[in-house]
Formats: structure tokens, sequence, C-alpha cells
């Protein structure tokens, strides 16, 4: 095994807990303009290269669509603000682990970028009209670039996506980072703009529209004892976290089941978020001022007013889902394999358009 890859087993050795965010949260994080959301701005359609090119997905013979954009976000695992003035930790203690040292723990020097533990892209069809939700698992493993300080780079490894996140900046540069690992993965697609949340936004979201009613399916004895099973509550922002986070002592234990609480909470969620907003414009505002201190973001005003319009008024296509195979690695820790079939099914859907023999797009 290269040292490269050793260094990265050691970062992970350093592992937290993972936060599970909901991608509505971003469409509220990036709307400081959504005030603005009623004005028809002219699309922007120079930011990809658009080809009519037939290319083979997965054996089925397709061309690109041509109005689509993306939007990854970020769940990290870092808690409390997301300031510019927080120094990375050294590219020695990213790659090769922290030093046996103990620094004191207001030392800048000992900061830890953190990862990108939750993953989702935001996708919306123009022509169609339509937008989908695509999660991907942070355990993924697939080709990493790790940089210094400077974001210049040092080596690739396949490993976690998560730590794409964390051998970078910790700011704009990880997030450009972990863009680059989600399109190379995806077959090269093309990654618009990005937004990146700390933990803090799950609290601060939920106390913007007074808690998310939700009906607790779920057995949360072991986690929060308030959430009883059977029981319709109104979610508080401790509760909250517990609802769309804990996974290991819920339910039956797996991703999928913290998944449907997940859909459930963002339901409630965008259905307070519209109301409050039709009651007063200035509230997107105010969360985004509330936030401002808990993301980064690439997203411009625009960015903001049109993804905002898309999610509120366009058909919802549904969460597609990459199947593959989860297990441990040789350290013990979770490696997540995706299929082929599927992988080149989801990009299939989500990007491309299939054509017959003639070049023509097939009717759906």
């Amino acid at each position: 095994m290269s040292e490269g890859r050793r260094g990265f087993r050691k970062i992970i050795k350093q592992q937290k807990s993972a936060v599970i965010y909901l991608s509505i949260f971003a469409v509220i994080c990036i709307v400081g303009i959504l005030a603005i959301i009623f004005i028809d701005e002219p699309e922007d359609t120079t930011k990809r290269n658009r080809t009519d090119k037939i290319v083979k997905i997965g054996g089925v013979d397709c061309v690109p669509k041509q109005n689509i954009e993306t939007y990854l976000i970020i769940g990290t695992d870092v808690k409390g603000k997301l300031t510019k003035e927080t120094t990375q930790a050294t590219t020695e203690e990213k790659i090769y682990g922290a030093k046996e040292t103990k620094k004191p723990a207001d030392d800048k020097d000992t900061y830890n970028p953190g990862r990108a533990d939750v993953l989702t892209l935001l996708v919306i069809d123009r022509e169609k009209n339509t937008y989908a939700l695509l999660p991907i698992d942070r355990d993924t493993i697939t080709a990493v670039d790790s940089l210094d300080e400077n974001g210049n780079y040092l080596a690739t490894t396949d490993v976690q996506l998560a730590l794409a996140y964390e051998v970078a900046d910790g700011k704009e540069k990880s997030c450009e980072n972990t863009m680059k690992s989600v399109s190379e993965l995806l077959h090269d697609q093309y990654i618009d703009e990005y937004a990146a949340l700390s933990q803090d936004a799950i609290k601060t979201i939920n106390n913007s529209v007074g808690g998310v009613t939700v009906k607790i399916k779920d057995d949360f004895s072991e986690s929060d004892k308030s959430l009883k099973k059977g029981k319709t509550i109104k979610l508080n922002d401790d509760q909250a976290q517990h609802y769309v986070h804990d996974r290991m002592n819920v339910g039956d234990g797996t991703n999928e089941c913290r998944m449907r609480r997940q859909n459930e909470y963002m339901k409630g969620l965008k259905k307070l978020v519209g109301e409050r907003t039709d009651k007063n414009p200035k509230f997107p505002i105010n969360v985004y001022r509330d936030l401002n201190d808990y993301m980064i973001t690439s997203m411009s005003g625009e960015d903001s007013s049109k993804i905002v319009k898309a999610v509120l008024k366009n058909k919802y296509l549904g969460t597609f889902k990459i199947e593959g195979k989860s297990k441990k690695d040789d350290y013990g820790y979770n490696a997540f394999y995706p299929k082929k079939k599927s992988l080149d099914e989801v990009v299939r859907k989500l990007f491309y358009d299939e054509v017959d023999k003639d070049g023509k797009i097939k009717d759906e």
C-alpha cells in the first residue's frame, strides 16, 4: 500500500459522527435575494460545453441534455462557524495523520478542515421544467486529489469521497476539490456551483420555521426518549438534529430508514418555508443572514433566485439512488463500491437523452 493511501487511512481514524443534512437546507441557505425570484432573469447557457455528439452510457446511445444545471450540496462534519479566518491543518497532518504531540485547544494549527459527510447533487432540467436529487454515499471509494495549503496538487488516491473536503483548505478549495471528485465519479459531468454547510445549520433552519411537525415511525428510545414512536411531534431544534441524524440506535439502524425520515422532514420544511415566504418576503433574507456564518457557497444571487424558482415551481422527479456494495476495508472502515450498471443508469437518466439508430431523441 502506498504512503499516500496509508495517510488517508490515518485520517479516517479521526472520523467523527456524521450529521445528515437535507438538500432542501441548501435551497434555503442560498436564497439571500429570494425577494427577487419573481423577476425573470435571462438564462446563462455559457457555463458548460454543450454538444450533440452521440456517446455510449452503459452501452446505450445518448446525447447530453442541453439545458441542465447542477448544484452540489455538501454537509460537513464541522461544528460551529465556517469562518474565513479559521486556519487549516498543515499538509503533513492532513495526509499523514495528526501529530501525536497535543497542542492547546485554542491553537489554530490543530484545526481540522472537516469532511464531506453528506453529498447531494441538485439537478435542474430547464427544458423540461423538472428537478431531481442525487444523494452520493460519502463512503464511495473514488479518485481524490490531495492539495497543499496553496491549492497545489500533491497526489491522487482512491479513498472515501468524504476525504476530498479534508485534504484541502476547509473552505473554497475543499469545496472545489470535492466537486472535482464528484464530477469524475459521474462520468465527468459538469457541476455548476456548490454550497457547504456546517452542523449548526440544522438547528438554525429548524428554528427559523418554528419547528417541523413529523410523525415518529421509528424507535428512538436509545437516542432521544422525547421522540416517542407513534406520536406526532413539532420538533424542537435538538429533536430535529436527532431525527435527521441518528441511525445506529434508531429503528432498524439502516441508512434507508434514516433517508426515509429525511424525506419526511424535507416535505414539512419545504411547506413551512413557502408559507413564511408568502407572509413575509424578507423571511429568506433573514434565514440567509442567520446561516451566513455556517456556509460556504459559490452561488450568486442570480443562481439563488433561479434555484428557488425551480424547486418551488418545477416538477420534482424524486430522489435517485446509486446502488452498490458496502463492506469493511482492511482497516475496518466503511467502503462503498457503486455498481457500474446502476451508476451508468443514474447518469444516463439525469444527464442524457437516449437516441434511436438515426440519432433522433427517443420519445419518453
